[in-house]
């Protein structure tokens, strides 16, 4: 019997019965022989370079091919040899998360409710309009900045993106919520992501704002925070929130939207209170492989498997760690240059430190700490004797010698026996199996977990269960 790893079995103690999230793993939809996928081990991080605090926001420019952060309360550029430079002499206030967006004469960014515009020479704080309240997010759109302060869009002028004509504004008035943030779909047009609802918005060159909305448009469902949403392309967005009768939780948005948490998903928001989630921050990264929509919680990281997902018909989800705190890189961009005369990558901000890392597949370390991995086969029926069981994995890629994974088997689905060792091979042993034998009587059901530390990569496509 073949049992698959990319979603597992569980039984809460509340006599429900869960998936099980891979923990520190992706998957990927590929045929090894009977086998239609495999998980692995999520990609390391290692050093790149130094900021100068916790990082608060990152862009990449194509128009200036440049990388620059706000690192700690310094604006500063990070080269491809990992340099850093301070772009200003200039101090930015708070610890607020800031949202960036680039033009084609600046780069530009909010932070502590103010708007910064850098013109590859100055930092300025750009005075607001009279009226406004603190900015929360910003998006660049038909050659005007766009803002909002909660209540009502705010717009500089084609002519100078340091100036706001008096009094022009617009409000998105489907329902009476908070504007929470804008976004820019993939035909131009502007998004207010207000708290209940979502309204498109289109330009038409008018008086008091240039952008109007669209009617009958309006998408019943809003964000939680500004930070509760992700543009993962063609014309689609994951966002978190809900309209006024749901409960919050993630939804894909297109023209319409759809849901795309499981139960377990929304048991793991249901330990957050509605303050607590309003601070959730979402972000994405794609790869050749894989698109990845990764949810920073306070307590969690949780990450949404696009492609594998749209393979499998199914939402599949996975948990990411930094040993006892939830995945720590934040604010990854791709920078396409040759990074340290090597490929191009991604490279992450921290939110422990002012370290700055990079991307890594060839290892699962972060900054040379080892984290745990973890995932479960579904709960089968066996109604017998299990004679033995092999791990089906890529061997001889191990980094340490003696390496093992962890074995652990359960007729519940509730309570797991005592694990066992068994050896993942040495590096350059290809042919090794992961066999263990006499695994004992399953009269009901057969689940098993595997569990390992390693700073090297791990892949497994599944478990194959051999009955008497």
């Amino acid at each position: 019997m073949k049992l698959p790893l990319v979603k597992g079995t569980k039984v809460s103690n509340i006599a429900e019965w869960r998936d099980f999230l891979p923990l520190n793993m992706v998957g990927f939809s590929q045929s090894i022989g009977d086998w239609t996928g495999f998980l692995r081990t999520s990609d390391g991080l290692v050093s790149y370079t130094t900021g100068t605090g916790i990082d608060r926001g990152a862009i990449w420019s194509d128009r200036f091919k440049t990388h620059v952060r706000l690192s700690g309360q310094t604006f500063i550029e990070v080269d491809q040899f990992g340099g850093v430079v301070s772009l200003s002499g200039t101090s930015v206030p708070g610890s607020d998360q800031a949202q960036f967006a680039n033009s084609f004469n600046s780069i530009a960014f909010v932070a502590d409710g103010d708007y910064w515009r850098w013109d590859t020479s100055t930092l300025t704080n750009v005075t607001k309009p009279v009226g406004a309240g603190d900015f929360i997010d910003m998006v660049w759109i038909d050659g005007y900045y766009i803002f909002t302060d909660g209540e009502n869009l705010w717009n500089t002028t084609l002519a100078d993106e340091a100036v706001f004509n008096a009094n022009e504004r617009a409000g998105s008035d489907f329902a009476p919520d908070e504007i929470l943030g804008v976004g820019r779909t993939t035909d131009n047009k502007l998004l207010a992501f207000n708290r209940y609802t979502i309204d498109p918005f289109y330009n038409n060159d008018g008086a008091l704002f240039p952008f109007a909305r669209i009617p009958n448009a309006s998408i019943p469902i809003g964000i939680v925070g500004t930070n509760a949403k992700a543009n993962i392309g063609d014309g689609r967005w994951v966002v978190f929130g809900g309209g006024k009768e749901y409960s919050p939780t993630f939804f894909m948005l297109t023209n319409s939207y759809s849901k795309i948490s499981t139960k377990e998903i929304d048991s793991i928001i249901d330990t957050y209170s509605d303050y607590e989630l309003v601070n959730i921050s979402i972000e994405y990264r794609d790869t050749r492989d894989q698109g990845l929509v990764i949810c920073h919680l306070p307590r969690h990281t949780l990450v949404y498997d696009v492609r594998l997902s749209g393979t499998l018909g199914e939402p599949i989800w996975y948990e990411w760690n930094s040993g006892l705190n939830p995945w720590r890189a934040r604010n990854g961009i791709y920078d396409p240059r040759n990074i340290n005369n090597t490929t191009s990558g991604w490279i992450y901000g921290d939110s422990i430190d002012s370290t700055i890392g990079k991307l890594d597949q060839t290892v699962s370390a972060q900054y040379g700490e080892i984290v745990e991995f973890e995932c479960n086969t579904p709960i089968v029926r066996a109604g017998g004797t299990v004679d033995s069981c092999e791990i089906v994995s890529a061997p001889g890629h191990s980094s340490v010698t003696d390496d093992v994974v962890f074995l652990s088997t359960t007729k519940d689905g509730a309570l797991f026996g005592p694990e066992v060792m068994v050896p993942r091979g040495n590096s350059g042993d290809y042919q090794h199996r992961m066999i263990k034998r006499r695994l004992g009587d399953y009269p009901r059901w057969f689940g098993m977990k595997i569990r390992g530390k390693s700073a090297g990569v791990f892949s497994v496509a599944g478990v194959e269960i051999n009955e008497f």
